[in-house]
């Protein structure tokens, strides 16, 4: 198993690395071609490109596994263990020019993350965590420092989402007095990293997607912080935070 995690671990980082190159490429060139637009989100050829790049690099090494992705669904085997693959977290920031944004890939067994791994091509900042070992940035050990009080935090966090957009508004009215500042900066996997690499100290997101946070999540667990998954039709709703405030931060959330 350690051996296997290991080999995966590698392939997730030089996947994530390959997936930056080609996306950064992409950005330079202005290529934003939109396949599909949604109420609150589009999709570029870009992101199917991309995943299929990170696919075909995980299925050289591992060609049983099944496959989670946000542009392709979902490819089952009868592997117990599950690529979770977010090609393009932040694609509108993309498609506007923004330059934030990250490729996230994790692989986990049945419903445990064992690796997870997200790159920012753009700040070349490589975020990456094993289960049990840690949680790294461009190879330096994470670990999550705790803010003193609530009033002392910087939020992040997402709802532009059908059924999000109430609870949203209701939670960070709730906390826009109580907190010193909030940021909305449009990738959930980069949200978490930022909590990991103590950037922010909290993070709330309503109607996300599994392959948005796998990656992410894992390593803000294993730098220390506090994370809450609850899965709500169909979609995830997830609060994470530094340990001296996650209490409090929850009960300030609506979920």
């Amino acid at each position: 198993m350690k051996k296997l995690t290991k080999k995966a671990y590698t392939t997730a980082l030089n996947a994530a690395k390959a997936a930056g190159k080609y996306l950064l490429q992409k950005f330079h060139e202005d290529d934003t071609t939109v396949i599909k637009s949604y109420p609150h989100d589009i999709k570029l050829h870009t992101d199917v490109e991309t995943e299929e790049l990170i696919k075909q690099m995980l299925k050289r090494r591992f060609p049983d596994h099944s496959f989670i992705c946000e542009e392709s669904g979902t490819e089952h085997s009868q592997s117990e263990f599950s690529w979770v693959i977010d090609p393009l977290d932040g694609t509108v920031n993309y498609a506007q020019r923004i330059p934030h944004f990250c490729t996230s890939i994790a692989l986990k067994k049945g419903s445990e993350y064992l690796v997870g791994v997200v790159f920012d091509p753009v700040k070349n900042e490589l975020f990456s965590a094993i289960k049990g070992e840690g949680a790294w940035l461009n190879g330096s050990p994470l670990h999550k420092k705790n803010v003193g009080s609530l009033s002392d935090a910087i939020i992040t966090g997402g709802f532009m989402h059908e059924g999000a957009l109430q609870k949203g508004k209701k939670t960070f009215t709730n906390l826009v007095n109580r907190i010193k500042k909030l940021r909305l900066l449009g990738s959930a996997a980069l949200d978490l990293c930022y909590l990991a690499a103590n950037r922010v100290n909290g993070y709330i997101h309503y109607s996300t997607h599994e392959w948005d946070i796998a990656a992410a999540s894992l390593v803000a667990t294993q730098s220390g912080a506090r994370v809450d998954i609850y899965e709500r039709d169909g979609a995830l709703d997830v609060i994470a935070a530094d340990e001296t405030i996650f209490d409090e931060l929850k009960k300030t959330a609506v979920f």
